[in-house]
Formats: C-alpha cells, sequence, structure tokens
C-alpha cells in the first residue's frame, strides 16, 4: 500500500484541479482507508484490512475492489447536497484505486527487482524496504512546509463517521497518530529513517514523484469517465485506463540495485 504523504500529495493534486471539493475533508478521506489500528506485531489490524480495503481473503495489494466502495457508498452521492461527505468519501475511494496503482508500479517490481532479499527474509523485507518510503514521506514534509500536510491536513478537525465498517473513534486515532508521525516522531522513529538525505536504494524520490503525478493523473481520467459513464463490470475502475497506465515501472526504482 502507498504511503501517507504520497496519498496526501495526489490529494494535493487533485484538489488543484477539483476546486469544489471541500479540502479538510478530501484530506482525511484520503487517509481513512489505513484506519485499522495494528497489534503488537503489525502482523493484523483492527478493522483488518481485509474490511477496510475490500480485500477478499487470502488477496493483498492489488487486488482492493474499489468499484464495491463506488457502488455502495459513492454512486448517487451528490456533492452539492453535503460537500464534506462527499469529499471524504471520493477521497476514500481515490486511495484505494491509488493502492491498487501503487502494488502494480511500485509494489511488484519491487518484489521482482529484490527477489533475493525476499528470499532470505520474507515477508520481513518489506520493514527494510519501507525505510525508504517513510524516509522519503518525511524528507518532503521537511522541504514543503506549505505542502497539504501543513496547511490542510495536520489541523484539519476529524470527519464524523461516515462509514460503518470504520469506527470513528479508531479512524480518529489513527488520524491523529498520522499527524504526529510527521510533525513530531518520537526519536526511535527519527532513529529508524536516518539519515533522511542518503541514497535510497529501493526507492527514490524521483520515482515517487513519478508515482504521485501518474497516478493523479489516472485519477482525474476514471473520475471524469465515471461521471460519464455506468462504472465497468468487474472489481475496479483500473479498467477504464489504458494498459499503458498500468504497467509496471522499470528498475530500478532506486539510487542503486540495493538489496
Amino acid at each position: 500500500m502507498s504511503t501517507w504523504i504520497s496519498h496526501l500529495r495526489i490529494a494535493e493534486q487533485l484538489l488543484a484541479a477539483l476546486p469544489l471539493l471541500d479540502a479538510a475533508a478530501f484530506s482525511c478521506g484520503n487517509l481513512a482507508p489505513d484506519s485499522g489500528i495494528p497489534n503488537a506485531d503489525g502482523s493484523a489490524f483492527d478493522p483488518p484490512k481485509q474490511v477496510t480495503h475490500f480485500l477478499r481473503p487470502g488477496e493483498d495489494e492489488g487486488r482492493i475492489a474499489d468499484l464495491a466502495f463506488y457502488r455502495e457508498y459513492l454512486a448517487g452521492v451528490t456533492p452539492s447536497a453535503d460537500p464534506a461527505r462527499y469529499s471524504f468519501l471520493l477521497g476514500y475511494f481515490f486511495h484505494l484505486l491509488s493502492d491498487n496503482l501503487w502494488a502494480l508500479r511500485v509494489g511488484q517490481p519491487t518484489k521482482q527487482e529484490h527477489g533475493a532479499l525476499f528470499a532470505e527474509r520474507g515477508s520481513a523485507a518489506w520493514e527494510e524496504i519501507k525505510r525508504d518510503w517513510y524516509g522519503i514521506d518525511h524528507q518532503y514534509v521537511r522541504d514543503h512546509p506549505v505542502s497539504l500536510f501543513w496547511r490542510v491536513f495536520l489541523p484539519a478537525p476529524n470527519p464524523p463517521g461516515y462509514l460503518p465498517f470504520v469506527p470513528e473513534a479508531t479512524m480518529r486515532h489513527q488520524l491523529d497518530d498520522i499527524r504526529r508521525y510527521y510533525s513530531a516522531p518520537t526519536d526511535e522513529e527519527r532513529a529508524e529513517l536516518a539519515p533522511l538525505d542518503r541514497a535510497y536504494p529501493y526507492l527514490n524520490a524521483a520515482i515517487m514523484s513519478r508515482y504521485v503525478d501518474d497516478t493523479t493523473v489516472a485519477l482525474l481520467q476514471i473520475h471524469v469517465a465515471l461521471a460519464t459513464q455506468a462504472p465497468p463490470i468487474g472489481p475496479t475502475a483500473l479498467a477504464l485506463l489504458p494498459a499503458t497506465a498500468l504497467a509496471r515501472y522499470p528498475s530500478p526504482l532506486g539510487d542503486s540495485a540495493g538489496g
């Protein structure tokens, strides 16, 4: 799943193209699917990812049924009737789409590029790889003091519980923890990512920016298409995109082969 700041960076670009949205509600909606509170070792979440990300048991990244969410919770909701609710739900939908695109463009090629690391460490390899992902996030927040994170999301009031499967208290807890993680990380969290100005062997800032830009374009294409036609049959609105938009990013994704 893509990182929290990448979701907000995409949201910031989308708000420039969709200025009638409620920026605070839209920002929170773009992070709300990650409202599951992890257990002690991070192996499970409450509510589980299968619920918040519309996954069937055993499925993971790239298999999110984003259209199941769209059909049940977003289709038919008009922005004029309740702008904040609509903006939140649209943000939630865009998060699901973004995660599907991240899996295709970044997640799958990362596994292929660093096959030896995964063969050695199994799923624990993601811990090392995500050090790059979240290091880039913190570097971006540090270097962009007027970005959407600081201007809108950090001071935004937490939204009400618009969705029955996401407990309001859980969502608010997680949104507040995301704010804290980027604005006031603990010494331990800082140490895990330090130094921020370093080589990024698994994913560098240029590829992250490419993902943000490409995903923004894709989401706008899907948004326009769904405004003018019925959603496609199947689990995902990615079916509305040309095949070229679903291609994996070529190696290397980082500053070196890494791993």
